[in-house]
């Protein structure tokens, strides 16, 4: 049987793996499957950025369909929709099927790598390849960011995609004493593009405008020496995080 489009019911017949941490991140909207190439896909839509995606299942041998490929910030329904069912067609004439590490949204469109979820697999992939921080997505390294700091206890919040910089995450602390109020700003900028003193007073007029209790400047890179001297004059408000301390942080993973 050639490909078809199918209904979400006959698509949740088949037996494969769709890892729990993915619900509330996407939902699925078109299903299709190819019987004879023993491959489906689904056409998703993500909840936050409200962009699209899709994911192509194999058959393995062990008669479930896992993870094999699929693409992330497509701009439109359609245009999601033609990708997946092209490339199902094109895997059904070729029968080749490029198996890639993670199923997820996490990397950027020009990775070989694709993810969808952040969970404590992924973070133990990036404790062991640090590195591949700078082929993160520009979102995703905010969303990784925002489930760290959940784990270390802050109840987070991601900003929209499309808002002002400053704040890129709200990340917050409870307790019967206090609340401490912490905004996060991420850059996911290569190690030669050092953050430079002006994102320092950008973050700080954010600070001054809304008063949280602290912010904090997340990169992949490193600060310039300018960036360093203005923090110090701010240090009771603003911390400085660089690709040192997010690899401290993946150390209790």
């Amino acid at each position: 049987m050639a490909l078809q489009r199918i209904s979400e019911e006959a698509f949740n017949k088949y037996n494969f793996i769709k890892h729990p941490s993915l619900i509330g991140i996407a939902t699925e909207k078109h299903w299709f499957s190819d019987d004879e190439s023993k491959i489906i896909g689904t056409v998703l839509n993500d909840n936050i950025d409200k962009d699209w995606s899709y994911v192509i299942m194999a058959l393995e041998e062990d008669r479930v369909y896992r993870f094999s490929e699929g693409d992330v910030s497509i701009e439109t329904e359609d245009l999601a929709i033609s990708k997946l069912t092209t490339r199902l067609t094109s895997i059904s004439k070729t029968g080749k099927i490029e198996k890639q590490l993670y199923s997820s949204t996490l990397f950027d469109s020009k990775s070989s790598i694709i993810v969808t979820n952040i969970d404590d697999e992924i973070k133990k992939y990036f404790k062991k390849y640090p590195k591949k921080l700078y082929d993160i997505n520009p979102r995703k390294f905010e969303e990784l960011i925002a489930s760290i700091l959940q784990d270390l206890g802050f109840e987070v919040e991601l900003t929209k995609a499309t808002r002002d910089g400053g704040r890129d995450i709200i990340a917050n602390i409870k307790n019967a004493v206090a609340n401490f109020l912490t905004y996060v700003e991420c850059k996911r900028y290569a190690p030669h593009n050092k953050i430079d003193v002006s994102i320092i007073r950008e973050v700080q007029g954010v600070h001054y405008t809304h008063q949280p209790s602290k912010s904090i400047i997340v990169t992949t890179s490193f600060f310039t020496k300018d960036a360093q001297k203005e923090a110090n004059r701010l240090e009771n408000q603003l911390e400085l995080k660089d690709y040192n301390h997010i690899t401290e942080w993946l150390e209790r993973y």
